[in-house]
């Protein structure tokens, strides 16, 4: 099987902005709910009413750059479904695992076979960790992210940030270190499914239109943080001002109008739709109703290719399946004011199914009955 370059380091990019220089646009007042809303609750889910709404954003969210992977701005009709409150946990993923004994692609040896070009050191069990550097350094002075990002062996859900690791005092914690497979399969076991980018975006928005924020267009009401995010001087220093470094228990801030914690913040979560930094413009060419993504996966050399010429071709024939590329929402703890101002509900970003990192997990839905 052909494969491309050897593809680990595509998870720089899940911390990089691609695109972010223009600055000709300003934020723009959001219309907020004006009716209060009834929140639904049942079995630790909550129902979001199927609706049209306005998907994507094409202002600079308040930090002078410009995300275009969110543009252009379109209208969306999703039905209605029900989707978890919290992220999922290291509880809730254990209780997976112990039924079923099912075993995280971190937690598995590469194929020589499929990756003959990969480094020895890159084909052992293991997942990419977020590993700031002892000195402070400019993020945007070159595209080297492995100054902060580390392929550590023995790094799983259970073991976070490598051997010696443990979740024991964080089993309310979001899990982490898997890929978009590993939260099917929880998710199938659940009797649920992952939620589409249309689906994830609209509980985001919790009822507000047109909101900058999760909570609404002041990213500090009232001088308080809103969502677990990194504070200081990305990426060495972390003041921790929110109160965590790495990822929080689950609802440790505020929830969104429908209920909802964490939807801002704390762990990239996995949707189910394959990620292109150009759907927007087709979707909006042809629009339908509960869009599930574009049809054809991409991997990370197409996406290089849209960042540096503004086009995205379709992947080479006999690429790796776990090249591919999911869509993922909400920000993590390493999102920056600076540097990832991504912890917003039209914010879009990708994971590669063969990099599982400790900033992603995901949370499940199911469709209205």
């Amino acid at each position: 099987m052909k494969f491309a370059p050897f593809s680990i380091l595509v998870t720089f990019c899940l911390i990089v902005g691609c695109g972010e220089d223009a600055k000709d646009k300003t934020v723009l007042p959001a219309k907020e709910a004006e009716v209060a809303i009834e929140i639904i609750e049942k079995d630790g889910m909550v129902l979001v009413p199927g609706q049209t709404y306005r998907r994507g954003n094409e202002y600079n969210p308040g930090n002078d750059k410009m995300y275009r992977e969110e543009a252009p701005p379109h209208m969306v009709t999703v039905s209605g479904f029900w989707i978890d409150k919290y992220e999922v946990t290291n509880a809730k993923f254990k209780e997976f695992v112990d039924a079923t004994g099912y075993v995280t692609f971190a937690e598995k040896s590469l194929s020589k076979e499929e990756f003959p070009n990969a480094p020895p050191e890159q084909m052992v069990p293991g997942a990419t960790i977020f590993s700031p550097p002892s000195d402070d350094i400019d993020p945007w002075a070159s595209d080297d992210a492995w100054r902060w990002w580390s392929y550590t062996a023995g790094a799983c859900w259970k073991s976070p940030e490598g051997k010696g690791s443990s979740i024991k005092h964080r089993m309310d914690h979001p899990v982490v270190c898997l890929n978009a497979n590993d939260a099917q399969a929880y998710a199938q076991w659940a009797g649920k499914r992952l939620p589409t980018e249309a689906e994830w975006e609209l509980a985001a928005r919790g009822g507000l239109k047109n909101a900058m924020f999760t909570w609404g267009n002041d990213p500090k009401p009232d001088e308080q943080w809103m969502a677990n995010c990194f504070q200081g001087r990305f990426p060495a220093r972390n003041s921790a001002q929110d109160g965590y470094k790495g990822t929080a228990p689950v609802g440790s801030f505020p929830p969104n109008g429908y209920g909802l914690y964490d939807m801002a913040g704390n762990v990239w979560e996995i949707c189910s739709d394959f990620y292109r930094p150009d759907y927007y413009s087709f979707f909006k060419q042809e629009p339908h109703p509960d869009p599930t993504g574009p049809e054809q996966p991409i991997t990370n050399d197409e996406l290089q290719h849209f960042n540096r010429h503004g086009t995205c071709p379709m992947p080479m024939e006999g690429v790796s399946k776990l090249t591919y590329l999911h869509v993922t929402k909400g920000g993590s703890f390493l999102c920056h004011w600076d540097y990832c101002l991504r912890y917003r509900p039209a914010a879009r970003h990708y994971a590669e199914v063969l990099a599982p990192t400790n900033h992603s997990g995901f949370r499940c839905v199911r469709d209205a009955e």
